[in-house]
């Protein structure tokens, strides 16, 4: 492996996010009594929080107003009479950064690799909520920096969110391979930074219009063939 140093994204790429997202959602139904069928709340409350996280990464947003506004845009779809959405962002949050839910393999993963070079984490992300959640993981003694958006001032695709890390690890872009699943936040900061990106993608994804990595990975076992940890899988005719 000829990289010094190693950037993960957290969620979806080492951390089960729908998974802390819907248990956090759940004990907020149950506080505020929220009379919605749980499959259909979530579905909708999805499709909010994505929109208005994209919409934060293209500079529309603030962090501080997204947090209330993805509940705004679910109140207008189902019914929450009365309900103050301050507070339910308020507890939305609180449950959440309770949330570690990691995926199978990442501890011994991350274990493998800190063993090779170092780690860090860049993740966009409300600060409380990931110290939160990364505080309970397994694995995060393993990383020697931790950058989440709202701390740095700038959040995912702008490539100045690598600053904290690449100068706590005293690295540059070009010694970096950074392993993450998004799109237009990943991929793409990595892109404008000059820095190598591996697009973690289990669903097998064809690679968008204006990208270009220099991996693609279903699983870590992809990764790790890709760094040369392990050979490549024989194939057969």
């Amino acid at each position: 492996m000829h990289y010094r140093a190693l950037f993960f994204d957290a969620d979806d790429t080492l951390f089960d996010y729908p998974a802390a997202e819907k248990a956090a959602l759940q004990q907020c139904v149950l506080q505020f009594g929220i009379d919605a069928r749980m499959e259909t709340l979530l579905a909708s409350y999805r499709a909010h929080n994505a929109a208005v996280w994209q919409a934060f990464e293209r500079g529309e947003l603030s962090q501080r107003e997204l947090r209330v506004e993805r509940f705004r845009r679910l109140a207008r779809e189902l019914p929450m009479p009365g309900l103050e959405l301050e507070e339910l962002s308020d507890a939305y949050l609180q449950a959440l950064s309770g949330q570690s839910h990691v995926y199978d393999g990442a501890e011994t993963f991350i274990a493998e690799l800190a063993a090779l070079a170092p780690l860090a984490i860049v993740t966009n992300g409300i600060a409380a909520v990931q110290r939160g959640r990364f505080a309970l993981a397994p694995f995060m003694e393993h990383f020697s920096a931790v950058v989440i958006s709202e701390e740095a001032g700038f959040a995912k695709p702008d490539p100045r969110i690598f600053d904290g890390a690449l100068d706590a690890l005293g690295v540059t872009a070009a010694d970096v391979l950074f392993i993450g699943d998004g799109v237009s936040s990943d991929m793409a900061a990595a892109r404008n930074a000059g820095m190598d990106f591996c697009w973690y993608n289990p669903a097998g994804l064809p690679v968008p219009d204006g990208h270009a990595p220099r991996f693609i990975a279903r699983d870590y076992n992809e990764i790790r063939v890709h760094l040369g940890l392990i050979p490549c899988p024989s194939t057969t005719s």
